[in-house]
């Protein structure tokens, strides 16, 4: 697992911690790897999930960071989303939070 993979699901899990997350969604980030995240938290073991999100390393970080909003990632076509794009409404909501 890279360390960028490994510092996302520590900052993702922070982020989650008084966030009730009842939803299930995949990130991949292209050419780091895939993190997963559930009502249990932000794992790298694969799940089935409602959702998937693709982003770039840079964007991923920008918007894990806070310097980039993931509505505007979206509408853009830095973030491509399939599935349930409520499911990842919710988890923006929940990571912008804090």
């Amino acid at each position: 697992m890279s360390i960028i993979i490994e510092n996302a699901l520590i900052k993702i899990n922070e982020k989650l911690i008084n966030n009730e997350f009842n939803n299930s969604l995949k990130i991949e980030i292209i050419g780091e790897g895939t993190i997963f995240i559930t009502q249990n938290g932000a794992f790298t073991e694969p799940s089935d999930v409602e959702c998937t999100m693709t982003s770039d390393l840079e964007t991923f970080e920008g918007i894990i960071n806070g310097t980039i909003k993931a509505s505007g990632a979206f509408m853009s076509g830095r973030v491509k989303i399939t599935g349930n794009i409520s499911t990842a409404i919710n988890l923006a909501q929940k990571l912008n939070s804090r």
